[in-house]
């Protein structure tokens, strides 16, 4: 289990430093466009297409994992919060399975999609430039990927009643 844990975590944190990368390259993406725009009368090709395409994706999904690793969701607990405390965690536990469930569905979904976008070589023209976009359609399903075993590990965490360090709250004891 641990080397489970461990491998989990370095393909989390790959994810966010790639998310973390994509924010800074579409900043400086978007501030060449902007001063080339006003200042030089000639915009950045593409722009809108690569940042609503991929860069947005990449930092909206891949560092999904990173937050279900950290539980940094948001969750509101109007309810649960009055449940003893062994009650609390069993909902916690099957919770990881009904999201594990559901995550594994996008991702199914996602990656079909993907492959019919790759299949009919999905574009978009910006100023007269062709975008491929069917790449960036990976991303849902890597990102959602990731999700779908963080969950499936503190799932099988929980029915062992195994406590991950490392991770603040990582499984609720």
């Amino acid at each position: 289990m641990d080397f489970i844990d461990r491998w989990l975590g370095r393909a989390v944190n790959l994810t966010s430093v790639v998310g973390s990368i994509a924010v800074g390259l579409m900043m400086v993406h978007i501030t060449a466009d902007v001063i080339g725009k006003f200042i030089f009368f000639s915009p950045v090709p593409a722009t809108i297409t690569l940042v609503s395409n991929y860069y947005m994706v990449v930092v909206a999904f891949l560092p999904l994992a990173l937050a279900e690793r950290r539980n940094a969701h948001i969750s509101v607990e109007v309810l649960t919060e009055r449940f003893p405390a062994a009650l609390q965690r069993h909902i916690n536990g099957w919770t990881y399975l009904l999201s594990a469930v559901v995550f594994g569905l996008l991702t199914y979904r996602s990656f079909t999609d993907a492959l019919d976008k790759q299949d009919t070589g999905s574009f978009i023209m910006e100023q007269s430039t062709k975008v491929l976009i069917w790449p960036g359609h990976y991303l849902l399903p890597i990102g959602a990927g990731l999700m779908v075993l963080v969950l499936v590990y503190k799932f099988v965490c929980y029915l062992t009643g195994r406590h991950i360090s490392g991770a603040p709250g990582y499984i609720a004891e």
